[in-house]
């Protein structure tokens, strides 16, 4: 083999070690699914089955949905939005704030806000995008735990550190007490939440660096290749070779480094709960008036509502349930009541809720209908509407705790040591 031929494998055999290495990889990012299980399903106990990558092409499940009435068994809103796109965003934080108040562990009441007392000055060495203002705050009360629900270690770390101060404090005062940290912290617990469970082997937002890190070996060694190379004599005959090695090595190097990094993938048991709040998100996104009993709809409306924050369909969840309400006030069935008693302050919402969605325009079945809600002045469809507007503008106030947007950029090892 003269020194051409030896330049020529010098160069192709890291540049073809570095292509299979990111083919390997890149495979192994590709989620986890059950081989021979209806997708959704988990295995019988006991029963033998084999776990394979979802199609090639894929990072994920992309298949055929069943459509879920009920949110997955034990899966919170936080843990829906996580699960769903392996990230906790700030409306899953807010979503979880919902759902506890929703659950009895809190209640949330509108309060005008201090003209005189100014609103604490953004932190962070980047402005944040302006959110919503309003002319009130929010006042959060705690109450007593109820009766057989359970928290989750990180519903319970949020709740004390909500209340670190005494029973009530309203969303100023934590802004100005930093909690942002707070913040970050119920975010950390959701990733690690999903960990626990096993639906993902590590922190989701883990960017798998270890390719990139030896892609900048590489480099470090296709400079001592090239630079052997340069200081060589020309007559010598490792000359071509060591000049190829370098060449190769560097762009081995810069395989690795550009399509080193990628997300956790999901184990079977991950894709199974993201196939499950892929379906309840179905009937959220879809379901229609006609297809819900006004007696169910009393419970469902709060009880959903917050899972509905985190699909971003708050608003059309709330025009499905006043049609719902107008259409058992024509059938004699009843007046529209929802549990709204995690809510309060209507006084100072008044205008909020008045300025919802206006669904008696938009839905001209219910424009006859302008009472039953159990809240004073308030025409039903406004009501419904203004809930979901109000309970956004909470979630609005509350992420404005969080400066520095959804937290964790994914750094290998990071936020779990918190």
């Amino acid at each position: 083999m003269d020194s051409r031929e030896i330049a020529v494998a010098a160069f192709a055999v890291p540049v073809l070690l570095a292509v299979l290495g990111l083919w390997w990889f890149r495979r192994r990012r590709r989620d986890e699914i059950f081989e021979g299980v209806t997708p959704g399903e988990l295995p019988a106990l006991g029963q033998q089955v084999t776990r394979r990558r979802v199609p090639r092409g894929r990072q994920e499940y992309a298949g055929p949905v069943a459509v879920r009435f009920s949110p997955p068994d034990g899966l919170t809103p936080g843990l829906v939005g996580t699960v769903i796109d392996g990230q906790a965003h700030v409306i899953d934080v807010t979503a979880t704030i919902i759902d506890l108040a929703v659950r009895g562990h809190l209640r949330l009441v509108a309060e005008a806000a201090d003209p005189d007392t100014p609103p604490p000055p953004p932190r962070g060495p980047a402005p944040k995008p302006p959110v919503r203002q309003s002319d009130h705050d929010w006042r959060l009360i705690r109450l007593p735990a109820p009766d057989g629900d359970r928290l989750l270690p990180f519903e319970h770390k949020l709740l004390d550190a909500v209340f670190r101060y005494g029973p009530e404090v309203t969303v100023r005062e934590l802004k100005a007490r930093g909690f942002d940290l707070t913040m970050r912290e119920a975010q950390i617990g959701l990733y690690r939440e999903v960990v626990d469970r096993g639906w993902y082997t590590k922190h989701p937002r883990d960017r798998n660096r270890r390719l990139g890190c030896l892609g900048w070996l590489l480099v470090v060694a296709a400079v001592l290749a090239a630079l052997a190379g340069i200081t060589a004599r020309p007559w010598e005959p490792a000359r071509t070779p060591m000049l190829a090695l370098g060449a190769g090595l560097l762009f081995a190097a810069i395989l690795l480094i550009w399509g080193g990094r990628g997300r956790t993938p999901r184990t079977a048991e991950g894709t199974a709960a993201r196939i499950q709040a892929l379906g309840f998100r179905e009937y959220l996104t879809k379901a229609e008036a006609n297809q819900i009993r006004f007696e169910e709809a009393r419970d469902l409306f709060s009880r959903y509502l917050p899972y509905a924050m985190v699909f971003g369909v708050a608003e059309r969840w709330a025009r499905t349930f006043a049609d719902v309400a107008a259409a058992a006030r024509l059938q004699g069935v009843g007046d529209a009541f929802f549990d709204l008693t995690w809510l309060g302050g209507f006084d100072v919402l008044g205008d909020t809720l008045g300025a919802g969605l206006q669904i008696a325009d938009a839905v001209g079945s219910v424009a006859d209908f302008s009472a039953g809600i159990d809240i004073p002045d308030l025409d039903l469809a406004d009501g419904l509407g203004g809930i979901a507007s109000s309970v956004g503008d909470f979630a609005d106030s509350a992420g404005g705790l969080l400066d520095f947007g959804d937290g964790c950029s994914g750094c290998d090892g990071c936020d779990f040591g918190i």
